[in-house]
């Protein structure tokens, strides 16, 4: 159930931003000295996804193998078939993915 405070078309993007933030802090937290030395990797994982989902995602829309519903989304559209949210999505999944990855996969530490 949605919070009367909060309108539909926030909704996603909130719940997106505090999984971010949940995310990043949980690996930041006690591994921040080393994924800060790993930022240039972290960047590049984030502009290859980001440009991937650039070049297929409006392909996948245009095809109609998703739909995106106007009122759940800010209403700022790239390619007619993305919503702006969608590069937000990426940028926060690859970011965490890519941070698990070095701090579980190449960290000092193997756990959090």
């Amino acid at each position: 159930m949605m919070p009367a405070w909060l309108p539909e078309q926030y909704y996603h993007l909130a719940l997106l931003v505090l999984a971010a933030v949940i995310f990043h802090a949980i690996l930041w937290a006690r591994n921040g000295r080393f994924l800060w030395s790993q930022r240039r990797t972290i960047l590049a994982v984030v502009l290859v996804a980001e440009v991937w989902m650039i070049v297929t995602d409006p392909i996948g829309g245009w095809w109609g193998a998703w739909f995106f519903d106007p009122n759940k989304v800010l209403g700022v559209w790239l390619f007619t078939y993305m919503p702006i949210e969608d590069l937000f999505g990426v940028a926060v999944i690859s970011s965490a993915a890519a941070c698990a990855v070095l701090v579980f996969g190449y960290g000092s530490r193997k756990w959090i």
